[in-house]
């Protein structure tokens, strides 16, 4: 099950719970308007206008045709529209009833210095005074920048919170099913954005103070409070911790592109806004005691990634941004997003450093249209900012860029409570309250402990805990050609047996074969663990023992070889063999992306019926063998620096790959040694990188190459990876046999990109399905030399499988193209067989596919 796959389940739970409760309080007043905004000389209608109840942040916009509607309960009955280069309109409206109107706003002109700006309706200008104005804005973007000082430091207090949105107490009051959670009208709090009523079901708080140090550059944070409750414990913390961070990154508005959503966003002041934005000088006006200029901004295309909103600009020699207001725009091509808002409040010294001061960002997200959906926030409030060196230098030497403080979990209640009280932005709720009585309900209960076994993998055998968890689960029943239908049950001890000392393994049995397999591990770690073994970083002496098939040429990055979601092929999967290692290993990663290990192995490898072992002898008579071994050594080095991932149980699952990631191996073997066959000796090296094209999608490039260096036979020797699913998987070859092709050199490549409906955003009513172009290109380049070909030097060779090929005509290539996005949840790939079509038994095209939540 992909990390994909485990967050839409995710969602799917939260949806669930979510309709079991639906729409409307009435403890405030109900505001209900609809109707028309035009300009009042031409009489257009006027697009994406905002609207908004007065001293409140309830609002919404008009779509294109200007038409609007407002539902919310609020406290304040007063309208207030607003838009760029018009007055604004104020209106009184009634409550408790539909406020039909058709508005028509003024335009009004605006001087700033000698220049007078009118707005000119579809005929903006991209030399004009605003787009003068921002340039100069993006000229002192740096000057100003506080990591200009040798030490920079404050500490930060962060929120982040997820509800149900509208939620509806009537509807809990008057079920008779959903009575027995009337508790929770209890814990019902008020949406910032709508004003709506939201039942919280996750809030995590982190106290933090960062320290910046210039040079040698180093940037250290230390949390002293966290503390979480919510639906998410039942998935991966640390796993969920990373996504999190990735999802709703901390807005940098002073950057080019902006981490948002897993994609890249334009900045307003991005080096390449006047090309991306159109401007508008709209008002002047006091903040903070200084006069300010109201900068608005729209992309030039709606459905692109980019920002609606004001920068709120001094009018001096300065040009310092003193707030930021960010919306999306209604159009724009991005997933499950109703509704987003960005604000950030900055301060500056007598230096004129830019101080941020806060950081929100509100959200709203429905998967359905109709569905009341999910309203997420995060807000950073920073303080006590400084340019002093910190008082412990030491706090630079820590290899971690984010230490956790032993006390930071056990903070008390009053601890928070202090903290709260003084920051009229956090808001209080009682999520781990709510949890306790949620769980007390056997319903409940037992929803969470499947859907938890659903989406980790693995079984509980404790309430609390569980020192063994049974899994993964989706190996629990599989199949293939040579073991026929195969059974398997597995485990592994968890930290609350022993933080470093771990045991994991499995017992399988194919019925065809009549075999048991097995796998037994036996690992201790370095360093503490806090939620299961292969969490970051690694630092461990591995000892495994595992006898089971080995399937040639099949090897999939993300997923266990035997995932019966993995089962479903697009030929008879039966070149399989049995394999037998033992392995004792030593692994370490640093927190600067370097990691290094060594592996000493021995295996053994048995021919099967379907994989026959054909030893040619001197004279060149074959005779049959029945197994080869070989006893290796094995060094790894791998750099990965600021690598995002999303780890579970036993893969970690990219979030980007905006790092590069370089990885070299080599492996050898000396014959005569523990039994080894042949002398071997095999070098490989990798690279995985992201290459972001904003505002027109991202590239990602994997480049392997390697070679075998001695004379060996072919289970020894490069087999391409080839993918036998009807599932789109990275780093393999979609129409490719396995053992097609065999090397004992390579190189190959795959590219990606992934265009974001670059080209289908533009295209009238193709646009509104909200399509996404992907393009891919992957080959592969081998040779096999003389020593290595058993037709031209076969004495002690293997016999060649009859499927297999010599690469004569070139590369082996694949081109695809592909639709991202289609209900939001699917992709689906087109493949084409650009070389060696005249392969029997093989396709030349197909079509491919994948289920994914994105964005």
């Amino acid at each position: 099950m992909t990390m994909k796959q485990n967050k839409c389940l995710y969602i799917l739970f939260i949806s669930w719970l979510l309709l079991c409760c639906r729409t409307n309080l009435s403890a405030q007043q109900r505001i209900e308007a609809e109707g028309t905004v035009r300009d009042s000389i031409t009489g257009e209608a006027l697009p994406y206008v905002s609207l908004y109840l007065k001293g409140t942040s309830i609002g919404t916009i008009t779509n294109e045709d200007g038409s609007f509607s407002l539902k919310a309960y609020s406290d304040s009955s007063t309208l207030v529209i607003k838009y760029l280069g018009y007055e604004d309109y104020a209106l009184s409206l009634k409550t408790g009833a539909v406020n039909r109107m058709h508005v028509l706003l003024r335009p009004v002109s605006y001087e700033l210095a000698d220049i007078e700006v009118r707005p000119q309706r579809e005929r903006y200008a991209r030399r004009n005074p605003a787009v003068d104005f921002i340039r100069n804005v993006i000229e002192r973007r740096s000057l100003n920048d506080p990591r200009n000082h040798d030490y920079f430091s404050y500490q930060t207090y962060e929120q982040k919170s997820f509800a149900q949105n509208n939620f509806d107490a009537g509807t809990v009051r008057n079920s008779k099913l959903l009575k027995r959670f009337d508790f929770l009208l209890e814990y019902v709090d008020t949406s910032a954005v709508t004003g709506k009523p939201v039942l919280p079901l996750f809030n995590e708080e982190i106290i933090e103070n960062t320290y910046y140090r210039k040079s040698p550059r180093s940037e250290k944070r230390v949390v002293e409070g966290f503390n979480r409750a919510g639906l998410v414990e039942i998935i991966s913390e640390d796993g969920m911790t990373q996504l999190l961070e990735e999802v709703f990154k901390e807005v940098d508005i002073f950057q080019d592109n902006i981490p948002l959503f897993l994609n890249r966003f334009v900045s307003p002041i991005s080096s390449f806004g006047p090309n991306f934005y159109k401007y508008y000088i709209l008002d002047t006006l006091v903040l903070g005691g200084e006069r300010c200029l109201d900068l608005g901004f729209v992309p030039f295309n709606s459905e692109s990634f980019g920002f609606t909103g004001h920068l709120f600009v001094t009018l001096d020699s300065t040009f310092f941004v003193k707030k930021a207001q960010l919306n999306v725009p209604k159009d724009i091509n991005l997933n499950y997003v109703s509704y987003m808002s960005i604000e950030q409040d900055f301060d500056r010294t007598d230096d004129d450093t830019r101080l941020v001061t806060k950081n929100e960002i509100v959200v709203e997200l429905k998967i359905l249209e109709k569905q009341s959906g999910l309203y997420a926030r995060r807000v950073c409030l920073h303080r006590n900012h400084s340019f002093d060196p910190p008082e412990n230098m030491d706090i630079f030497k820590q290899d971690a860029p984010v230490t956790e403080l032993e006390e930071a979990r056990k903070q008390p209640e009053i601890y928070w409570h202090e903290r709260r009280i003084k920051e009229k932005d956090i808001s209080v709720t009682s999520v781990d309250k709510m949890m306790k009585h949620l769980r007390r309900i056997p319903a409940f209960y037992w929803s969470e402990k499947v859907l938890g076994a659903l989406i980790n993998g693995y079984v509980q055998t404790a309430e609390t805990n569980s020192p063994f968890e049974f899994g993964p689960a989706n190996t629990l029943f599989s199949g293939n050609t040579l073991e026929g239908a195969r059974f398997r049950l597995g485990g592994t001890t968890t930290v609350n047996l022993s933080n470093r000392f771990f045991a994991d393994g499995y017992v399988a049995y194919g019925t065809g074969d009549d075999k048991f397999k097995y796998d037994a591990i036996l690992e201790y770690s370095f360093n503490d663990k806090k939620f299961f073994r292969k969490e970051y970083p690694f630092h461990y002496l591995r000892a495994e023992y595992k006898y089971d098939i080995n399937q040639i040429g099949q090897h999939y990055m993300y997923t266990n070889p035997d995932n019966i979601f993995m089962m479903p092929k697009r030929r008879r999967n039966d070149l399989i063999t049995y394999m037998q290692t033992m392995e004792l290993s030593y692994y370490r990663e640093h927190y600067n992306g370097w990691g290094y290990g060594a592996t000493a192995r021995h295996l053994t490898e048995w021919a099967t019926k379907y994989v026959p072992f054909e030893k040619i002898g001197p004279d060149g008579t074959v005779a049959p063998a029945d197994h080869y071994r070989s006893a290796q050594i094995e060094f790894k080095i791998r750099w990965a620096p600021n690598e995002k991932f999303y780890q579970s149980r036993n893969y970690r699952y990219p979030i980007t790959l905006d790092a590069p990631i370089v990885t070299l191996s080599h492996v050898l073997s000396r014959k005569g040694v523990l039994g080894s066959d042949f002398n071997y000796n095999r070098t490989d090296i990798g690279l995985r990188k992201r290459f972001w094209m904003s505002p027109f999608g991202y590239i990602d490039i994997y480049a392997q190459g390697g070679k075998v260096w001695d004379r060996v036979p072919y289970p020894l020797l490069i087999i391409p990876n080839a993918n036998l699913s009807y599932s789109i998987e990275p780093e393999s070859y979609t129409l490719m046999d396995p053992m097609e092709f065999i090397n004992d050199r390579y190189a190959s490549w795959e590219v990606t990109y992934f265009m974001n409906g670059t080209i289908l955003n533009r295209l009238p009513v193709v646009k509104y399905l909200q399509l996404r172009e992907v393009v891919a290109f992957r080959g592969w380049y081998g040779d096999l030399s003389d020593r290595n070909n058993p037709e031209k030097n076969g004495a002690g060779l293997y016999r060649f499988p009859s499927n297999t090929y010599m690469m004569t005509e070139g590369p082996y290539m694949e081109f695809s193209f592909g639709l991202d996005n289609i209900f939001k949840v699917l992709r689906l790939d087109y493949v084409w067989r650009l070389s060696y079509k005249n392969h029997p038994h093989t396709p030349n095209h197909g079509l491919r596919m994948k289920m994914q939540f994105s964005f």
